[in-house]
């Protein structure tokens, strides 16, 4: 599963950060500074390699340490492989191997694992659930003293940035909804297969368990998370720490607006996703409440046509614009405003249905993962983020994210459950986005501390992921940004509850990763 957006230059073994390295890495030169600043990107690129080479050979050298790891503040877990488990849900892939793997990693003092539970192989007939591979996975967790995050994943794996195997969506879901116009679709009738439409939500056309009846997609999403509950009982709460829930593509409560699969390419503003005749009767009806003329029932014409366009190629997202089609029109305001305030109240119904489908217990607490979507963050329109559903304030121009820490907060206290904001990105730093790539318009840390922010206002705990797997100890540079972002020397909520890493695999799981890590993680 993708874990966030692409990052732009430089290539991730190369990547440069604006901050000395923690825990024995290599600190960046003045030269090497000097060199992405001025514009020099190879120069500055390839002293970082450089050091990456430098820090690796001196790790080959050293014996690992041993006694007990040491653990910083901030607790750390590692992402799965996507095929975690078998084809056919039974076991564990490659056990031998794997089980070696999270030796190791609870060796170095991580916390635990994340790990994906497909919706595509867990129900793939209505009502009947099979987690034994996971099941089987848990056990070994627990017996090596590690936790488990555990993803609801109904989404499917394939086809974006990451994604190296196939997990589609059930086909008993995928069809009705493709046939009901449910499934979310661009304006040149592109559907994507990622996840179900928001507006299937409510619509009992999906077949009951065991063929009685008919469920909307709200209540296909809880029984299958009561379903994991039941089979996880035991763990639930000890090693199973945490339920993310998932809310869209790749798990993220967003629209599929940048689609690898439809021709899209970094920095894409992407298209807004809501042609489907779902979407379009929804707003419809919207309109019609708000006493909206009519054409305030459709997708502005002004939306963008190119998924690879910049924020200026179309009118709705435009510096400077006039007219009821622009985004700050009559039109373009209210329809950007329906585009966010839908994505919020269906990622609200669906942690409800989380907090339904789980026993209430001090052990256990919910996530939300919202993408890191860092380019044109600089533009007026924020427009990459506004086709993906994080609209800004058409009044104060700042991000969706406060409105989305408030409907966290606001579900949390009612159902008096813990649960985290979580986001991506958190190796990038603005110089490795910059200098590069000018017309990206891209601050990684900009737009992280703004998350940050919001979540400091509401008393909504932060976490966070990389969105690009990168070598451990090729890669000081990520470590060291992660570290910063991380505020693990901070007293209140500004530091990060806990911080997720892509992807554990042979690179991940050999000698010098780990060596580096169990450093890395002492200073947190």
């Amino acid at each position: 599963r993708s874990r966030g957006p692409p990052g732009g230059f430089p290539p991730a073994a190369v990547r440069p950060s604006a901050r000395a390295q923690a825990s024995g890495a290599m600190a960046p030169s003045q030269t090497s500074l000097a060199a992405v600043a001025a514009g020099s990107f190879a120069a500055g690129a390839a002293a970082w390699a450089l050091g990456g080479k430098r820090l690796l050979a001196k790790l080959k050298e050293e014996p690992a340490p041993t006694g007990p790891a040491q653990k910083g503040r901030v607790p750390i877990f590692v992402m799965m492989p996507l095929d975690t488990v078998t084809e056919d849900g039974n076991s564990v892939k490659d056990l031998a191997v794997r089980k070696a793997w999270l030796q190791g990693l609870a060796k170095s003092g991580v916390q635990g694992v994340m790990v994906d539970v497909w919706w595509g192989l867990c129900e793939t007939k209505p009502g009947q659930y099979n987690f034994a591979g996971y099941l089987e996975l848990c056990k070994i967790l627990k017996g090596l003293g590690l936790k488990l995050q555990a993803v609801m994943s109904f989404h499917q794996c394939g086809g974006n940035v990451g994604d190296s195997v196939t997990i589609p969506v059930p086909s008993w879901a995928l069809e009705p909804a493709r046939a009901a116009g449910l499934l979310y679709q661009d304006r040149d009738a592109r559907v994507s297969e990622d996840c179900l439409s928001l507006s299937a939500d409510k619509q009992a056309i999906f077949p009951g368990k065991g063929g009685a009846g008919k469920r909307d997609a709200l209540t296909l999403y809880k029984d299958y998370m009561a379903a994991f509950a039941g089979a996880f009982a035991p763990f639930l709460g000890t090693t199973v720490v945490e339920i993310q829930v998932g809310m869209g593509p790749c798990g993220e409560l967003r629209y599929p607006s940048y689609q690898l699969s439809q021709g899209w390419n970094y920095p894409g503003t992407g298209l807004i996703m809501a042609h489907d005749a779902g979407m379009q009767k929804m707003l419809a009806e919207a309109a019609k409440s708000a006493g909206k003329p009519g054409a305030f029932g459709k997708v502005p014409v002004s939306a963008p046509t190119d998924t690879c366009g910049s924020p200026q190629s179309c009118a709705l997202f435009s510096k400077v614009g006039a007219g009821d089609a622009h985004r700050t029109g009559a039109h373009g305001a209210f329809f950007l405003a329906w585009y966010h305030s839908t994505l919020l109240a269906h990622g609200e119904a669906v942690l409800r249905a989380a907090f339904s489908a789980f026993p209430k217990m001090e052990g256990l607490a919910y996530s939300v993962k919202v993408s890191g979507i860092h380019w044109h963050c600089m533009h007026p329109s924020r427009a990459a983020e506004a086709c993906a559903g994080y609209a800004p304030s058409p009044e104060t121009g700042t991000g969706a994210y406060l409105g989305i820490a408030k409907m966290l907060r606001r579900a949390a206290k009612e159902a008096n459950a813990h649960v985290f904001f979580n986001f991506t990105c958190l190796e990038m730093s603005n110089v490795s986005q910059g200098p590069g790539m000018p017309q990206a318009d891209s601050s990684p840390e900009d737009l992280i501390a703004e998350v940050r922010r919001a979540c400091v206002q509401e008393s909504v705990p932060l976490c966070g992921e990389n969105a690009l797997q990168f070598g451990l100890p090729e890669s000081p540079w990520a470590l060291s940004q992660i570290a910063t972002q991380t505020r693990g020397w901070a007293s209140g909520t500004d530091r990060m509850h806990a911080v997720t890493l892509l992807r554990l695999d042979d690179g991940f799981a050999r000698k010098s990763s780990l060596v580096t890590l169990r450093r890395w993680l002492a200073t947190l």
